[in-house]
C-alpha cells in the first residue's frame, strides 16, 4: 500500500514516510495538521488482522501512562483499515544502536536494564489486570538518547486471574519456551525475554561486568519458569546489587582460546601462553574448558609434573583440568586466567572473556574451516584476535584479507612448557593489537553501514 503524502482520517493527518513494519501492520510518520505535530500512525489492514487484535492493542495502550511507553492519542477505522495514532518516538532500535557501538559502558548497560525493568514492573502491576508484553526483542526497544521506550504492543495481552493470557505469539529468539509450545504464560515469560535482551548486550560490555551479570542472566532465562525470577522487582534488585559490585572493581583478566577445527592447536597455544606469562612475572593459570582431557594426558608424559589440590604444575606452568559438574574447584588468585575451550564454546561463555584467541589451521585444506566463523568478528569486535597456527606469512595474509584484521602467524613450537623469545613476541603482539584491532573494526563497521544504506 502506498500512503506517502496521502491525507487520512478526514484530512487530519498527512502521511510523510514509512517508519517500519510491525507484527500486525505498517507504521508511518504523519503530521497532525491542526496542531502541526508529528505522530506515528499504525495502519492495520482489516483483511489481515481480526478486529480483536487491533482493538486489544488500542485498549492496552489507552490504559497506560508511563514515560517508557508511547502515548496513544486516537484509534479509528474505515472500511479497509484500523488506525492507531501514537506519540512519535525519535530514536533507533536497540539493535540498530548496538550495530555502530564498539562497546557500551557499564553505566549505560545498567541504566538501560533499570529502565526496562521499570517498564515491565509497571505493566505487570497494572490494575485490575496485569499486562504481559510477550514479544520483547531489540527491535522493539527504541533508544532515545539515554532513555529507552518500548513499542509495538500488538501481541500484548491482559491476564486473567489464572495467569493465562488471551493470546500468545512471541518470537523464537527472545521469547520464553512456553510461548512456543502453548503452555500458560506468566510474568516470568516476560522476565525470560528481559534476560535474553541482557544477553544480547553482553558482547558490548567489559568482561568484568559480564562475569558478574552472567548468573543473573542464567536465572532469568532458565527453561523452567518456576526457577526464574518470579517478579521483575526481584530481577531489578539483583541488577542493582551487581551494579554496586562493579563500581571500582579490578577483576582478573580472562583469555578464551577457541579453535576453528579439531587439531588446530588451541590447547598447544593456550599452554604456551600460560607458560610464557608466568615466566614474565604475570601470574597466570590454565583452565581446561573442554572435554578432550588433554592436560592430564600431557602431564602423564612429564616426569617432574606435580598435582596438588587439583592443580597440575610443571616448571612455569600452572593449570586445572576439566572436572565433572559435581566437583567444585576454587581457582587461586591470578592476574590472568586462560580458558581453553577448543571447539566447546558458546556466545555466552565467550561474552565473559577480555580477549578471545581464535586459532586457525595454516594448511590450505583448513582454510574453509575458519571461514564460517566470520560471525565471531562481527559479534565480539576488538576482543577477538586471530592466530594462524603453523603457517607461513602467505596463509596469515589470506586470513588477514578474509577477516580484515591483523593475523598472527604462530611459528612451529617444539616445547610448549619452555619460555622463549618467540612466545614473548606473541605476548607483546597480543597487548599491542588490542587497541589496533579496535580501529580496524571501527573502520569495517563504518564501511558496512555505508554499503547498506
Amino acid at each position: 500500500m502506498n500512503f506517502k503524502n496521502r491525507f487520512i482520517l478526514s484530512g487530519r493527518y498527512q502521511i510523510i514516510k514509512p517508519l517500519g513494519q510491525g507484527a500486525s501492520g505498517s507504521v508511518f510518520l504523519a503530521r497532525q495538521q491542526s496542531l502541526e505535530l508529528d505522530r506515528a500512525i499504525k495502519v492495520i489492514p482489516k483483511v489481515d488482522v481480526p478486529s480483536l487484535f487491533a482493538i486489544s492493542e488500542a485498549q492496552i495502550l489507552k490504559s497506560i501512562r508511563h514515560p517508557g511507553i508511547p502515548t496513544i492519542y486516537d484509534f479509528e477505522e474505515d472500511d479497509t483499515f484500523y488506525y492507531l495514532v501514537e506519540e512519535y518516538i525519535e530514536g533507533e532500535s536497540l539493535e540498530e544502536f548496538l550495530l555502530h557501538q564498539q562497546s557500551i559502558s557499564r553505566n549505560l548497560f545498567f541504566q538501560f536494564c533499570d529502565q526496562l525493568c521499570g517498564i515491565f514492573s509497571y505493566l505487570h502491576t497494572m490494575h485490575p489486570a496485569p499486562i504481559l508484553y510477550q514479544d520483547l526483542k531489540p527491535e522493539h526497544i527504541i533508544v532515545c538518547g539515554l532513555q529507552i521506550k518500548l513499542i509495538d504492543f500488538s501481541v500484548a495481552s491482559f491476564t486473567g486471574n489464572s495467569g493465562n493470557d488471551i493470546s500468545s505469539f512471541g518470537n523464537i529468539d527472545f521469547s520464553a519456551p512456553e510461548l512456543m509450545n502453548g503452555r500458560p504464560i506468566t510474568p516470568a515469560s516476560d522476565i525470560y525475554s528481559i534476560g535474553k535482551v541482557m544477553e544480547f548486550m553482553t558482547p558490548y560490555l567489559d568482561a568484568a561486568t559480564t562475569r558478574l551479570i552472567q548468573p543473573i542472566i542464567q536465572q532469568a532465562i532458565h527453561a523452567d519458569p518456576l526457577l526464574r525470577y518470579q517478579t521483575v522487582s526481584e530481577l531489578a534488585e539483583e541488577l542493582q546489587n551487581a551494579d554496586k559490585q562493579t563500581e571500582g572493581t579490578n577483576l582478573r583478566k580472562t583469555i578464551a582460546v577457541i579453535g576453528s577445527h579439531s587439531g588446530c592447536g588451541s590447547t598447544h597455544i593456550a599452554v604456551s601462553l600460560v607458560t610464557q606469562l608466568n615466566a614474565l612475572g604475570i601470574s597466570c593459570i590454565y583452565q581446561e574448558s573442554n572435554w578432550n582431557d588433554s592436560l592430564r594426558k600431557a602431564v602423564r608424559q612429564l616426569r617432574h609434573a606435580r598435582e596438588q589440590n587439583g592443580c597440575y604444575s610443571y616448571q612455569c606452568f600452572r593449570g586445572y583440568p576439566k572436572y565433572d559438574k559435581g566437583i567444585e574447584i576454587d581457582l587461586p588468585d591470578a592476574q590472568v586466567v586462560v580458558r581453553d575451550y577448543g571447539l566447546d564454546y558458546s556466545s555466552s561463555s565467550l561474552a565473559a572473556a577480555d580477549q578471545i584467541l581464535y586459532i586457525c589451521g595454516g594448511a590450505l585444506w583448513h582454510r574453509e574451516d575458519a571461514e564460517p566463523k566470520d560471525f565471531l568478528l562481527e559479534k565480539f569486535g576488538g576482543r577477538l584476535k586471530i592466530i594462524a597456527n603453523l603457517c607461513d606469512r602467505s596463509s596469515a595474509a589470506y586470513f588477514a584479507r578474509k577477516f580484515s584484521v591483523p593475523v598472527y602467524p604462530y611459528p612451529y613450537d617444539t616445547d610448549i612448557f619452555r619460555p622463549d623469545q618467540e612466545k614473548e613476541d606473541f605476548v607483546h603482539w597480543l597487548s599491542f593489537e588490542e587497541g589496533r584491532n579496535r580501529l580496524f573494526l571501527n573502520i569495517r563497521n563504518l564501511i558496512s553501514r555505508l554499503l547498506h544504506r
